[in-house]
């Protein structure tokens, strides 16, 4: 029922754009539906920042026991020059873990800054996240492999291993927020992936209710005209129109109840219009259904 109306209102929206720019000519099309769902989207990006948070919390005591275990297995490795490569690779990875860390830092204080205005930068912290964790699973996924070709310092890279495949399950959880489709079947994420799949329905419902909405146009207008006093359609507010125009569709083509389609139609002449108009639009509607 919810998500019926914002259905409702982000057809609205669209309508009423569409409208005051010579039925749509000029509409932005991604600029309008950026600031139409801004709510949404904010919701989830804030929700997706707590979660990856929460995924990264044992990243601190995790990085701190690998910084041990790299400087362990390094120095052990010193002087040895077929090793040299090997070296190479795990310093990268370390460095590369230690992004992951820093970009969850940044996201954290990104999250408690009360001055930020809006989630764009919460947004950027996300991808940062998410980057830096499928980059250091990928190197982590390339250096395990390399320690079997040293089994002299066995002692020391498995101990170093442990630690890799124990990050490798957070940055494994970071990395798939890269396709927030994906996490389907992962109970824990289940509100998040609903409210990312509603943002993303959203836009088409509303899309498509506009167009056939406008596709009847003519039709509401005749329906209208006669039960106007010394006024036509073309004096009626334009909200007021497009509130009407939705009402009528959801009434004489979705076959909804006349109690539930003047409700929903008065809410939004209330939120949108101003109290005069929903009385109007009350009598409009019941008339219509009437007749």
């Amino acid at each position: 029922m919810m998500f019926k109306s914002k259905v409702r209102r982000a057809a609205l929206s669209y309508l009423y754009a569409g409208m005051a720019n010579g039925s749509g000519e000029g509409v932005n099309e991604e600029l309008f539906w950026d600031l139409c769902l801004e709510r949404e989207t904010d919701h989830v990006r804030t929700a997706t920042s707590k979660v990856l948070l929460h995924i990264g919390r044992t990243a601190q005591d995790t990085a701190r026991l690998l910084a041990t275990r790299v400087d362990d297995t390094l120095q052990a490795m010193q002087g040895d020059m077929t090793t040299a490569a090997l070296r190479e690779e795990t310093e990268r990875y370390a460095r590369q873990s230690g992004a992951v860390d820093s970009a969850l830092k940044a996201l954290a204080m990104c999250v408690s800054d009360k001055r930020r205005e809006g989630t764009d930068q919460l947004q950027l912290c996300n991808k940062d996240t998410i980057a830096a964790a499928k980059a250091a699973l990928g190197l982590g996924e390339l250096l395990l492999p390399r320690f079997e070709d040293f089994p002299v310092y066995r002692s020391r890279t498995e101990r170093l291993a442990a630690v890799i495949r124990r990050r490798a399950l957070m940055l494994s959880a970071l990395a798939a927020f890269e396709d927030p489709g994906s996490l389907r079947g992962h109970k824990e994420y289940t509100g998040l992936l609903a409210a990312y799949t509603e943002m993303k329905d959203l836009r088409a419902a509303a899309e498509k209710l506009a167009r056939e909405v406008a596709a009847h146009a003519e039709e509401f207008d005749a329906r209208i005209a006669p039960l106007l006093v010394h006024y036509t359609t073309e004096r009626l507010d334009t909200v007021d129109k497009c509130i009407l125009y939705i009402a009528l569709y959801e009434l004489t083509v979705n076959k909804l109840g006349t109690a539930i389609v003047i409700s929903e139609a008065a809410a939004m002449a209330h939120e949108y219009s101003g109290g005069k108009s929903a009385p109007f639009i009350h009598g409009i509607i019941a008339a219509v259904a009437n007749a």
